[in-house]
């Protein structure tokens, strides 16, 4: 009893000092996502600049709205710059919108750095281990040296479930709004009677401009909900145990995708069944990366149960 007592307090301790370690991790990871998106916005910002220069258009002037107010025709050159101006401005819009929802994320996980007392619970942890080392001198060492073994992958194992079962909820969030994204493109390409997006400088009169926003939108949440469980997965990426690896170098490569920008696809010369496809082949992504996840989950399960089931037979023997 004084072993397992001892063993569910060190549990404790030792799952808000990962969560603390997990949450520094996050934050020094969604800065440098940040950093880079303000490096993107400056980036475009920069190619914007070039091309009003050379259009001498006022600043401020909006290329996404002459586009898709756009029903003449127009000298080619002039009509290329502009289409590459509307995607500029499609890219640095996402850009703002992406590092807003990510420096809502950094705030989030500062709050909840702020409720754990790292020091604390270093200092709780000392007095547990002085305890268990007591315990151990007082019993066969062989046997105390393997319920420590045990605790050790227990404690692991379990954690890896835990950051598995979080990885498994933000997949699901991603499906959905990849789900969103896929049913607002097939909304939009509906108002046209043809199927090029923009497509040779041309906009069907019937494509309402409201369909094209609520489109960016959806494309937006689909965009941040693979960010954030693409970090889940690096989470789960550097979680094993001794004997229970869990190789996820191949989980997140779908999440190229996002880094690949899925606005690229759903550009100015890019056509609504192009964009659609590719959310139909990330969301496959996302559906098989899910069903692994849930492979290892229950062997990660499996094997936690084997675990617990070595510790009562030695504690009840």
């Amino acid at each position: 009893m004084e072993w397992k007592q001892l063993q569910k307090e060190q549990e404790k301790i030792h799952t808000q000092l990962r969560k603390s370690a997990r949450l520094n991790e996050q934050g020094l990871l969604i800065d440098k996502q940040i950093d880079y998106t303000q490096q993107e916005i400056n980036k475009h910002s920069r190619a914007l600049d070039q091309i009003r220069s050379k259009l001498h258009k006022l600043e401020g002037f909006s290329f996404m709205n002459m586009i898709r107010t756009w029903t003449g025709q127009q000298d080619e050159l002039r009509a290329e710059k502009i289409d590459k101006a509307a995607v500029l401005e499609l890219k640095i819009k996402e850009a703002k919108k992406m590092q807003m929802d990510l420096s809502e994320d950094k705030f989030h996980v500062t709050q909840k750095l702020a409720q754990i007392d790292e020091i604390a619970l270093q200092d709780e942890l000392q007095k547990i281990h002085a305890k268990k080392k007591g315990y151990l001198q007082r019993h066969d060492s062989i046997q105390a040296q393997r319920l420590e073994h045990l605790a050790e992958e227990k404690l692991l194992t379990k954690q890896l479930i835990a950051e598995i079962q979080e990885a498994e909820e933000a997949g699901e969030v991603a499906l959905t709004k990849l789900g969103q994204a896929a049913a607002s493109l097939h909304s939009a390409n509906g108002y046209s009677t043809w199927d090029t997006f923009f497509g040779g400088g041309i906009i069907a009169t019937h494509l309402k401009h409201d369909a094209l926003n609520h489109s960016e939108n959806y494309i937006h949440s689909a965009q941040i909900a693979l960010q954030r469980f693409h970090n889940e997965l690096l989470d789960v990426h550097v979680m094993s145990t001794k004997t229970l690896q869990i190789e996820t170098d191949g989980f997140v490569k779908f999440a190229d995708y996002f880094f690949d920008d899925l606005f690229s696809a759903w550009s100015v010369h890019s056509k609504i069944s192009t964009a659609r496809e590719q959310v139909s082949r990330i969301q496959d992504d996302v559906h098989n990366t899910i069903w692994r996840l849930q492979d290892k989950h229950h062997k990660a399960s499996n094997y936690l149960q084997t675990i617990e089931q070595e510790q009562g037979a030695i504690l009840n023997a």
